[in-house]
């Protein structure tokens, strides 16, 4: 071998997609298999069959590993053991190839489980390796450094994405929130060792675009012609290192097995070329030793790694409602019960698995959209949602277990009602607690506060069988806290009196001065509702215009924007191809420059409650695409907040289409700075980002805040974790660090979305509702908003307790 011969590091694994080739419990099999597969291999390689003899193989992700040592026989995971201490199997600490669904607890409490399994076979991991997924969120990078994971392989796929540092083949070290650094190879598509000819089975053209013009060539021929280009093509670009990584399945196709041909082929290859270029398998921790042992200096790089495939949480946006309100839940769980006095360990761990499991980024069956109508499609859909029905009904049952303990009863007709609410959070928390009664059996009563004796705001609401007893609570750090029912006397009748601004046909539409009205907390109009904190206005066919925060005497609605605040708008792009090619063609915009645009029309206003705690009007809207479509808002007297629930009846539509909601809030602060909060991190998205990320659009945990030295606003998304920013119709597509990339752009709730062309849920249509808060913050520190968030989505555990 010469000194100056460049080295191919072959990388071997199967690219673990759940539910993507095959149903999730079939996948799970297979990759048991491959595991023993590979054991088998190793195995005759040493007793004899020499020419197999420096195979290796990867572990893509450790769950597949997790469930082998569930299966395996216990000579079976003696081997796996002894072939990952010699180096022959390598191991990934990473656990699924995510979306930025996961929050962090799961995602650490994983991360902790995987390395104690190791651990108690005398094994750690060093490093992970990701496949076919386009970004991280920037607090990954301490959920592996925190766990010993110290290396990171990114087997990116740029379809419809992008590699970071606006190149490939590369390493850098990522450095993380709390300052630790992972090091990273930036890598090629998971499948290119395929494309160039290595296995010598099934391979085509995805990648590379060669166009051999010659005769046809034989299959070794051609794959020493793409080798020697591509590694041709490297060195002319100035690649630094006398080496490069690449992974290579056993076939050119996702959960495929090992293949021994790949050791077959190295062999033959190097016995021709190794003066020039050789091959050699190995591990994730063998290559990085390599690389580590390299004199090259490795540049480092702080913030988010933006993922470009996180759309697909919208493809399924009630499932991921469901699946939001299961992560809160849990986590409200671990708060109240962190000794597992009331609910089982082993319960919480159902529920964190099952969150895992549906937060990994295959999102459906091959051919959703081309052929929405094949079995698999609804048989993957359904096994899909099912991880998250189970995570809500585990994450459930654990918050029941920890009411029924602390108090919670049936409805029955002994005893008196009484409201106990529990505060999981370690902050202060206002909020409304809601109780629903089938019956209330006396109109005239107060509430009160059993630890102050205090009378505290109620209010009576309704729901579909009978009524909601909502009471405006205020618990500290970890409170618990009991309500009483107490009876009172009817109050005196009322006569019509002086004032009479709300005639004999319930109309309120006169405009006299309602300073009287204000002193009672609100006025609420066809027109506009105005309380304590805000008046909001709005008017046919235009919308909200005018969101006034009153204590700043501060506009809230941007001047510049595009769309009043809380507009819906929907987007079609007509089919002129096919389904999938026209979706393909689209690139990394979601659209196309024909997709059709439309604003949701204010067509009419319904005044609904007014009452001790909230005032509460529904905006109803005609918008293309939907046969309903409103807005419920919700306006507390007591609290700087204002709940939004969006409602629509979705057409079906199995063209490409996608449903937002405008957000052009502004503090009116000339310092202000938008933030986000992702998996384990807070940050600012275009600024505190990777350079050659994403831009476009981000998945969030709980909202976003905008925030200035005068305080600040919070937008919290309980259940649709999508934003997109910029311009929403069809542009060119710039980076972080471009220039014209600014932070305080404009900025929407993308709802759904069936935009891909291969697995997402292309039908969108049904009922929908999804939440959202807009609330005034005197903080000035984004973490500490975003905190309250969060409180905001999860608020604290209510309910009824006959004593």
């Amino acid at each position: 071998m010469s000194e100056h011969t460049f080295t191919i590091y072959l990388i071997h694994h199967s690219h673990t997609d759940i539910g993507y080739t095959d149903y999730q419990e079939k996948i799970e099999m297979h990759h048991v298999h491959f595991i023993k597969e590979a054991i088998d291999i190793l195995n005759a390689a040493h007793q004899g069959k020499e020419e197999w003899l420096g195979f290796k193989w990867n572990c893509e992700s450790f769950w597949c590993v997790e469930k082998f040592l569930e299966y395996a026989s216990q000579e079976e995971i003696h081997d796996l053991i002894k072939y990952i201490q010699s180096g022959e199997i390598g191991l990934s600490g990473n656990y699924l190839n995510l979306t930025d669904l996961v929050d962090e607890r799961v995602l650490r409490d994983t991360f902790a489980r995987s390395v104690e399994t190791m651990r108690s076979y005398n094994l750690s991991m060093k490093s992970g390796m990701t496949a076919d997924i386009n970004g991280y969120s920037w607090g990954y990078a301490d959920a592996l450094a925190d766990h010993g994971i110290e290396n990171l392989m990114s087997c990116i796929h740029s379809h419809h994405g992008y590699h970071p540092l606006f190149k490939k083949q590369t390493p850098f070290y990522w450095q993380s929130p709390k300052g630790n650094k992972v090091l990273v190879w930036n890598g090629e598509h998971y499948l290119v060792g395929n494309e160039l000819g290595i296995t010598q089975v099934g391979e085509y053209e995805y990648t590379i675009r060669d166009n051999f013009t010659s005769a046809p060539l034989d299959k070794f021929t051609k794959a020493e012609q793409r080798i020697e280009a591509y590694v041709r093509v490297l060195q002319e670009e100035g690649h630094p290192y006398p080496f490069v990584p690449l992974s290579i399945s056993g076939r050119m196709t996702d959960n495929a097995p090992p293949n021994t041909k790949i050791i077959e082929f190295v062999k033959k290859y190097n016995r021709l070329h190794s003066d020039q270029i050789r091959l050699e398998m190995v591990t994730l921790d063998e290559f990085f030793t390599i690389l580590k042992s390299n004199d090259k200096e490795i540049p480092t790089y702080s913030g988010d790694w933006t993922d470009w495939w996180a759309d697909g949480v919208g493809s399924t946006p009630n499932v991921v409602q469901h699946y939001r309100e299961a992560s809160r839940k849990l986590d409200m769980a671990h708060k109240l019960d962190p000794n597992f006095q009331f609910c089982s360990k082993e319960l919480l761990d159902k529920a964190s698995y099952n969150l895992m499991f549906y937060a990994e980024h295959t999102w459906g069956y091959s051919s959703s959209v081309s052929e929405p109508w094949h079995p698999g499609v609804s048989k993957l859909d359904l096994r899909k949602s099912l991880y998250a029905q189970k995570a809500n009904e585990y994450a459930s049952r654990a918050c029941d277990q920890i009411s029924f303990a602390n108090g919670e009863t049936p409805f029955t007709f002994k005893n008196e009602l009484s409201i106990i609410a529990m505060n999981p959070h370690d902050i202060r928390v206002t909020d409304m607690i809601q109780v629903e009664q089938e019956v209330l059996y006396n109109e005239h009563f107060e509430v009160v506060d059993d630890t102050t004796g205090q009378t505290v705001p109620y209010q009576i609401g309704s729901y579909s069988r009978g009524k909601t007893l909502n009471i405006l609570a205020t618990l500290e750090p970890h409170e618990k806290k009991q309500f009483s029912i107490r009876i009172t006397e009817a109050p005196p009748l009322l006569s019509s009196g002086h004032y009479a601004p709300i005639g004999i046909d319930g109309v309120n539409d006169l405009s006299p001065s309602f300073k009287r009205q204000l002193n009672e907390g609100s006025v609420v109009t066809p027109y506009y509702l105005e309380n304590s904190f805000f008046r909001i206005q709005y008017s046919q066919g235009e919308g909200i215009y005018s969101v006034l925060d009153k204590r700043r005497n501060q506009e809230l609605i941007r001047s510049d924007a595009p769309y009043r605040a809380f507009t819906p708008i929907y987007e079609v792009t007509d089919v002129t191809t096919t389904q999938c090619d026209e979706r393909q063609r689209m690139g990394r915009n979601r659209k196309a420059t024909s997709t059709r645009r439309y604003e949701g029309k204010l067509r009419g206003v319904d005044v609904l409650e007014d009452g001790g705690v909230y005032s509460r009007i529904e905006l109803h809207y005609d918008l293309e695409g939907t046969s309903f479509c409103s807005l419920l808002i919700t306006a507390f007297k007591d609290i700087p907040r204002i709940d939004i629930d969006f409602r629509c009846h979705k057409d079906s539509v199995w063209n490409p289409e996608n449903l937002y909601l405008a957000l052009p809030f502004t503090t009116g602060q000339s310092d202000e700075e938008l933030w986000i909060d992702k998996t384990g991190a807070v940050l600012r998205p275009r600024i505190d980002q990777i350079p050659g990320s994403c831009t476009d659009f981000y998945a969030v945990q709980n909202g976003l805040c905008l925030c200035s030295s005068k305080g600040s606003i919070a937008v919290a998304t309980p259940d649709t974790p999508l934003l997109m920013m910029g311009d929403i119709k069809s542009h060119e597509i710039k980076l972080a660090g471009e220039p014209g990339v600014h932070n305080l752009d404009h900025v929407y709730a993308w709802i759904m979305n069936n935009f891909w062309e291969t697995n997402f849920k292309v039908d969108l249509g049904g009922f929908h509702q999804y939440r959202y808060t807009l609330m005034l913050s005197d903080s000035t520190h984004a973490a500490d908003v975003l905190k309250q968030a969060k409180v905001v989505n999860t608020s604290v555990l209510g309910f009824q307790s006959y004593q």
